[in-house]
């Protein structure tokens, strides 16, 4: 078995950045770019069957996160590099070797999809995940925050005057503000604007104050009950309510009054928010496999169910922006916008439980 399982704090900057998978990742994005250009110009028989491609890899490297623990499994997907550093030849040819079996195993999946379904059946698939992974998204966002704010050494108590609620609020405001002039109004001269665009970013100011005001009132009793512990907890709290915020500033600006296509910044933030989901759920199931001692989650196999998620996340991105020619582009905008809404509900549902966590744990400890 796999010397995965060490400490939580050492093991998550061990294994994220560890030279033995480091070839995996580097595939991910590699991938990621590559088949989602020839998906959008339709360049080659890979492009015209990217989801396919993007659903083979997602099963592939889902099937090597179960099998990674295994002992002769580091022989066909890992790479032992000895402390030799990564920029050498004998490094570069080990990685062009551990991808090999991906590689052979992608292609029969492949060709195995491909023959049982049809094209069009595989893109609708594939569009149709990313609201479910969505949901994903938002799970990943809480209990991996958690994890790392977990790790402050503070022992303050919370603070939940109705000063500190308004200077949180003011933090809230002053953040957004501008990237509403940057995402908003495309950093140009607001006074050049339409009323109706005016109105409409008032009121998402409006709404986020809201929740945040909501949230903060809501989460105060449980923040104190935390003892020494509570400064974690408003922190915990406000980086939540910023993610909550900024899924419901990217559904926003998906409004067809605001915007009426997709543009590549768009495309960018999802790809963004991939990358920072992976991330998030690697840590996760690090620290969840550690605790459990259930290997196929924790500990390295954590890597490689990113990337299976990776795949699918960026395969349904990608999907999409397939099917926004045969569909209209308002349709486009409008999935992708109730995606950010679910992720944004999601966070807000889960936040005052993963607050609860944090003094659970501290009872354990």
């Amino acid at each position: 078995m796999n010397e995965h399982l060490g400490s939580t704090d050492d093991s998550f900057y061990s294994i994220i950045i560890s030279p033995s998978t480091l070839s995996h990742l580097i595939l991910l994005l590699c991938n990621t770019v590559l088949i989602y250009t020839l998906m959008s110009y339709e360049i080659s028989y890979f492009g015209i069957n990217g989801s396919a491609i993007f659903l083979s890899l997602a099963i592939v490297y889902l099937f090597t996160a179960i099998i990674i623990p295994w002992k002769y499994s580091d022989f066909l997907f890992k790479i032992n590099e000895n402390g030799d550093g990564v920029f050498t030849r004998k490094y570069f040819n080990q990685a062009l070797i551990s991808l090999i079996p991906i590689l052979i195993i992608t292609s029969l999946m492949f060709i195995i999809i491909t023959e049982i379904f049809e094209r069009k059946s595989i893109n609708y698939f594939m569009s149709s995940l990313f609201i479910i992974l969505s949901i994903g998204q938002g799970l990943s966002l809480v209990f991996g925050s958690k994890i790392f704010v977990e790790k402050s050494k503070t022992r303050k108590r919370s603070k939940n005057s109705k000063y500190d609620i308004l200077i949180r609020l003011i933090i809230l405001l002053g953040i957004f503000t501008p990237l509403i002039w940057w995402f908003g109004y495309g950093a140009e001269n607001v006074s050049e604007s339409t009323i109706m665009v005016h109105m409409l970013w008032i009121f998402f100011l409006l709404i986020i104050s809201i929740i945040g005001y909501l949230v903060d009132k809501y989460t105060s009793n449980i923040r104190e009950e935390l003892g020494n512990r509570g400064k974690i907890g408003d922190l915990l709290m406000m980086i939540l309510i910023f993610s909550s915020s900024w899924h419901i500033l990217s559904a926003w600006r998906r409004n067809p009054w605001l915007v009426d296509s997709v543009d590549g910044l768009m495309f960018i933030e999802e790809g963004f928010l991939m990358i920072l989901t992976i991330f998030l759920a690697v840590t996760s199931m690090i620290k969840r496999g550690g605790k459990d001692g259930i290997n196929i989650f924790g500990g390295q196999s954590a890597i490689f169910w990113g990337i299976s998620f990776g795949y699918l996340y960026a395969g349904s991105i990608s999907s999409l922006t397939v099917l926004s020619e045969q569909l209209t582009e308002s349709s486009l905008l409008q999935t992708t916008a109730v995606g950010h809404l679910i992720t944004a509900i999601v966070i807000l549902t889960i936040l005052p439980f993963s607050i609860m966590k944090i003094q659970h744990n501290e009872e354990e400890e």
